[in-house]
């Protein structure tokens, strides 16, 4: 008697079990996670604005949650340190996603190494079906492609352990650059007749459709021969100007042209070239 006892009550425990941690699955595939990033002003260097949003579409209350966040370079051979900047740019103290501010070094490592860069100051309750939205600055003191990772956390409704949510996402220099589009129709200011080509190697083959999302090109504007797409950071300025339509219509060639047409920017056209390339049409 007292065996079959003990047995049920084993067979119990291991049911719970089962059930908390397909709850906790279930949970766990519910929430989502979203970042945008978009380029805005900073106060130094340059810097884009980070839009964090996390849906619950669970019917249960995520407990307690908090939410952290990593930063890496992208290339791990960074000649120099590069200094990193985040903080909060609109305080939603009701939803509780709060950073503060932090500033320290760009990690060099990867993004899944070592404590996170920021994290909010307290835990919030996301409800059930909610979500809740965070605004960040991210700003650095050197043109530099990021990877990030955001990591959600909050309580398992079961076992009251803690679950962990996490989404990967970068950072273009695209979206670090002032961006624009000159049509060869406009008239071109002083800055742009002043852009010169740069030496050596200099073409690239860029997809329409990116560029056009990247730049904020207008539906009626077309893309001819000598139109610029036009990138400016602290007074530096560096063009891609349409060269040649290519045959399939679905790109375009451009040389690179600069108002320092003598800077070294080789690191730059290649990343640029990786973000805009037809071969990076994903």
């Amino acid at each position: 008697m007292q065996q079959a006892l003990v047995g049920n009550m084993q067979q119990a425990a291991q049911m719970t079990l089962s059930m908390n941690k397909m709850m906790e699955e279930l949970v766990k595939r519910s929430v989502q996670v979203s970042v945008f990033a978009q380029r805005s002003e900073a106060s130094r260097g340059v810097g884009t604005h980070l839009r964090l949003a996390i849906h619950n579409r669970s019917p249960i209350p995520l407990l307690q949650t908090r939410v952290k966040l990593w930063f890496c370079a992208r290339q791990q051979d960074q000649d120099s340190s590069v200094q990193l900047c985040v903080r909060d740019v609109v305080k939603d103290t009701t939803g509780g996603l709060v950073f503060g501010q932090t500033d320290g070094e760009l990690s060099a490592g990867l993004v899944d190494e070592g404590a996170p860069f920021a994290q909010t100051e307290q835990t919030a309750e996301v409800g059930n079906g909610a979500t809740v939205e965070a605004e960040v600055a991210v700003e650095v003191d050197a043109l530099v492609q990021m990877n990030g990772r955001i990591a959600v956390e909050f309580l398992s409704p079961g076992t009251g352990q803690l679950l962990t949510v996490s989404h990967r996402f970068g950072i273009h220099l695209l979206q670090l650059l002032d961006c624009s589009f000159v049509c060869k129709k406009s008239a071109l200011s002083a800055p742009h007749t002043e852009l010169q080509t740069i030496t050596g190697d200099s073409h690239i083959s860029i997809d329409i459709a990116q560029a056009r999302a990247a730049f904020a090109v207008p539906p009626a504007d077309g893309i001819e021969t000598d139109c610029m797409f036009v990138m400016r950071s602290k007074g530096n300025t560096l063009a891609l100007r349409v060269i040649r339509i290519l045959e399939d219509t679905n790109g375009v060639l451009c040389e690179f042209v600069a108002s320092d047409p003598e800077s070294d920017l080789t690191a730059m056209r290649l990343q640029l070239s990786e973000e805009l390339g037809k071969s990076n049409n994903a």
